[in-house]
């Protein structure tokens, strides 16, 4: 492996594909995939929490994935032009999804962030964005404001860049708030509401889960002054219900973003919304000023669609989203008994198959409680937690392929990596 990672340094930054990587001593190359599973080159198993930073719901090399994409690579081009697959996978999403009319394909989740917020500036004839600390929205420029911010954070709204390169200019027209403090969000807005565009929000917040009444509120507040909300729901997308977190939390947003699920593990995203907004994407159109520019030279990619229609044909079947659920409650509950055990202050987060440790006592709501913990603590136990089999990057994003079993090897592996950094 290590002749593999050298290569990799000397071709890339760091030797890594994006933002994140693994400590050095657990580096590793990834080989193979199978149901709940990954394996390194030198033949390591390890129970995989990442599975693709969250694409593979199914798991790797699900059966009926990989028969679909058999037949798709038969012929392996991007067409550009329509083509049966993408308008197949259009067609799906707009039934399943409660605020699709219409939706507008991109590539990557970042594409899709950046199309809704396009569209609503363009739909609204105003220009700024709020967003909420600690919300990731991807990699474009506006997404790219205080999703990290690191201690003394600036005083609400104002943002921070995650990145050097961002145009200043771009810090004055993304608001921040604190997510789950619907107080917070009024006095925001209400301060410079004629200017705000859209709201723009994880619904669940990385593993966060919303207020009672927050989303509502946030519907209410935009209502009353002619902003549009966004849920992103790259990662929450098929993910925590059928159509996503709009669908389990009852509350329909004017326009929404989909990745990782949607794609079975190949690129592909869109933004999903009502007909008025999306058909400022329409290049047949009537000339308006306010059309907005959409797409990609891959968008629709016929063998990235395939996977994806290959995907939610599985997901919609009876009884997946109540295993779901019941995979990543076992995991919650099983956490909560080990932290318990030892007298740890430490949580693990999150709803449906979506969890995140938090080695805190303070009840985690927004991002600075969730970072109020040891960080170091909780990055030598992720490490500790790869070292001995179960691969996580700090979220465990759990799979239909993970077995009970699993679930009890994880607790095991968490309970021996606690009294190994604790010794």
């Amino acid at each position: 492996m290590k002749p593999l990672i050298a290569a990799a340094h000397a071709a890339m930054p760091g030797g890594a594909f994006t933002t994140y990587v693994l400590d050095d001593e657990v580096d590793l190359v990834i080989k193979s995939g199978k149901g709940s599973k990954v394996y390194d080159v030198d033949g390591k198993e390890y129970i995989d929490c990442v599975n693709g930073s969250g694409p593979m719901l199914l798991g790797h090399a699900h059966p009926e994935v990989v028969e679909a994409l058999h037949k798709a690579v038969e012929c392996p081009s991007n067409f550009y032009l329509l083509n049966e697959r993408g308008i197949e996978l259009a067609q799906m999403l707009v039934e399943a999804i409660p605020c699709a009319d219409q939706i507008k394909y991109g590539v990557t989740g970042s594409d899709a962030t950046l199309y809704a917020m396009r569209l609503a500036r363009a739909f609204t004839g105003r220009d700024k964005i709020l967003k909420f600390e600690g919300g990731f929205l991807g990699g474009n420029d506006y997404a790219l404001m205080s999703m990290s911010p690191p201690a003394p954070q600036p005083d609400f709204p104002r943002a921070r860049p995650d990145s050097a390169g961002i145009p200043r200019s771009i810090e004055r027209e993304v608001l921040i708030a604190p997510y789950n403090d619907l107080t917070a969000v009024k006095r925001i807005v209400e301060a410079v509401a004629g200017d705000i565009a859209a709201v723009i929000v994880e619904a669940q917040q990385r593993c966060i889960e919303p207020n009672p009444g927050f989303l509502q509120g946030l519907r209410a507040l935009c209502d009353a002054h002619g902003i549009l909300l966004i849920f992103d729901e790259v990662v929450t997308g098929f993910r925590l219900a059928w159509g996503g977190a709009q669908a389990l939390y009852s509350v329909m947003p004017d326009l929404a973003t989909y990745g990782k699920v949607i794609g079975g593990g190949l690129p592909v995203s869109a933004v999903a919304g009502r007909r008025e907004i999306m058909q400022l994407a329409n290049p047949r159109g009537a000339p308006d000023p306010r059309k907005c520019f959409t797409g990609n030279t891959t968008c629709g990619n016929s063998v990235a669609t395939t996977a994806g229609i290959a995907t939610l044909n599985v997901l919609q079947r009876a009884g997946t989203y109540e295993r779901l659920h019941a995979i990543g409650d076992r995991f919650r509950r099983g956490a909560a008994e080990i932290f318990a055990r030892r007298g740890i202050a430490g949580q693990a987060i999150g709803t449906g198959p979506l969890s995140q440790i938090c080695l805190t006592d303070v009840p985690v709501t927004d991002y600075r409680s969730s970072v109020s913990g040891d960080l170091k603590l909780q990055r030598r136990l992720m490490t500790a937690m790869v070292q001995r089999g179960v691969l996580t990057h700090g979220k465990f994003y759990f799979s239909l392929a993970t077995s009970d079993s699993d679930i009890d090897r994880i607790h095991a592996v968490l309970d021996d990596s606690l009294q190994f950094i604790l010794s």
